[in-house]
C-alpha cells in the first residue's frame, strides 16, 4: 500500500525539484537520497529528460546555467611553455575529458590559480582546485544527455562521529556517516592528517555522536532518522587498515574535504548483540528502503 505522503515526496522530487539537489527525508535532516545515485531513478529520470519536452528541458537550462556561471570565474594555468588565462567551466570541462585528464591532470610541472595571473600557483595534479559540488553537476548533465557507468543504489546519510585512537578522548577526529552502500560506509572527514600516525594502534573506535531527534510521521519506518541511528551501531577498524584506506581514498580528492570509504568487511559492529546480526538488521533496512523507493519510482 502506498502512502500519499512518501508518494508525494518521491514524484514531486523526480519530477519537478533542481537535479543537483538530494531529496531530504524526514523532518531530521539525517537521511537523504539523490536521484544519481541508483540506477533506477537515473534511467527515470533521463526517461523524462527524452519525453517531456519543454517542460522537462527547463531543469536542465536551470542546471545549465549553474554550470555556465562558471566561466564568468577565472583562472590561469602555467606550464614551461608559458601562461594561459582560462575559466573554471573549461578546467572541469578539460578534466572530464578522459584524454585531456591524461596529458594534463597526472603531470607536476602544470600549474593552476583560482586568484590572479601572478599565483598563489598550485600544481593542478594536486587537485586541491577540485570542488565536489561543481564536479557533480556535471556529472549529472552527463548522466541525463549521454551515457555514463550507472550507480547501484546508496543512501546518503549526516551522522557525526567521533573517531578516537585506541579508544582515547584525546586527539579525537571528528567525521560524519556521509553514505551507504551494500558494500560499506563513506566517512566524511574534516581533516585526516593525524590519523596517518594511528596505523599502529590495534583498533580505532567509531563513536555515533548524541542526536536529538524529533518525531517523524507519514512516511515509512524505513525512512525514520531514529530507525538508522539505531541500526548504525558505534563500531572499530583496525588502525593499519584505517590508515591504508584514507590512502587510498584521498588520492585525489582535493583539499577541501576528504571521503573515506570504509569497507564492511573490515569493521566490527559495537554492541550487546552479535556483530552478525547487528550487520544483518542494518542490511535489512538499507534493502527495505531500497525497495521502498524503488517502490515509489516505478509507481510515479
Amino acid at each position: 500500500m502506498l502512502k500519499k505522503e512518501t508518494q508525494k515526496l518521491i514524484h514531486d522530487y523526480l519530477k519537478s525539484h533542481s537535479l543537483s539537489q538530494p531529496l531530504e527525508i524526514g523532518k531530521n535532516n539525517i537521511l537523504s537520497f539523490h536521484w544519481a545515485n541508483d540506477k533506477l531513478s537515473t534511467g527515470y529520470v533521463k526517461n523524462l529528460y527524452e519525453s517531456e519536452g519543454q517542460k522537462e528541458a527547463k531543469r536542465r537550462e536551470e542546471l545549465e546555467r549553474e554550470l555556465y556561471s562558471l566561466k564568468e570565474t577565472p583562472i590561469w594555468l602555467m606550464s614551461r611553455h608559458g601562461q594561459l588565462k582560462s575559466d573554471l567551466y573549461n578546467l572541469y570541462l578539460c578534466y572530464l575529458d578522459p584524454r585531456l585528464r591524461t596529458q594534463w591532470f597526472e603531470l607536476e610541472e602544470i600549474l593552476v590559480s583560482m586568484n590572479h595571473e601572478a599565483g598563489p600557483f598550485q600544481s593542478l595534479k594536486s587537485m586541491r582546485w577540485l570542488d565536489k559540488d561543481i564536479y557533480a553537476r556535471f556529472i549529472y548533465h552527463k548522466m541525463i544527455t549521454s551515457w555514463v557507468p550507472q550507480r547501484s543504489f546508496r543512501l546518503s546519510l549526516d551522522i557525526p562521529l567521533e573517531i578516537r585512537a585506541g579508544g582515547s578522548p584525546f586527539g579525537v577526529l571528528n567525521g560524519k556517516i556521509h553514505q551507504i552502500s551494500t558494500h560499506g560506509l563513506v566517512l566524511h572527514l574534516a581533516s585526516y592528517g593525524q590519523a596517518k600516525e594511528w596505523h599502529d594502534y590495534e583498533e580505532i573506535i567509531f563513536l555515533k555522536k548524541e542526536l536529538s531527534l524529533v518525531h517523524e510521521s507519514g512516511i515509512e519506518t524505513c525512512l525514520k532518522a531514529q530507525e538508522w541511528t539505531s541500526a548504525l551501531e558505534n563500531f572499530t577498524l583496525n588502525g593499519k587498515d584505517f590508515s591504508d584506506l584514507i590512502s587510498e581514498s584521498i588520492n585525489g580528492q582535493g583539499g577541501r574535504e576528504y571521503f573515506v570509504f570504509i569497507p564492511f568487511n573490515k569493521i566490527t559492529l559495537l554492541s550487546i548483540k552479535s556483530h552478525e546480526q547487528c550487520m544483518k538488521n542494518l542490511l535489512s533496512i538499507f534493502h527495505e528502503t531500497q525497495d521502498t523507493i524503488h517502490k515509489y519510482i516505478e509507481a510515479a
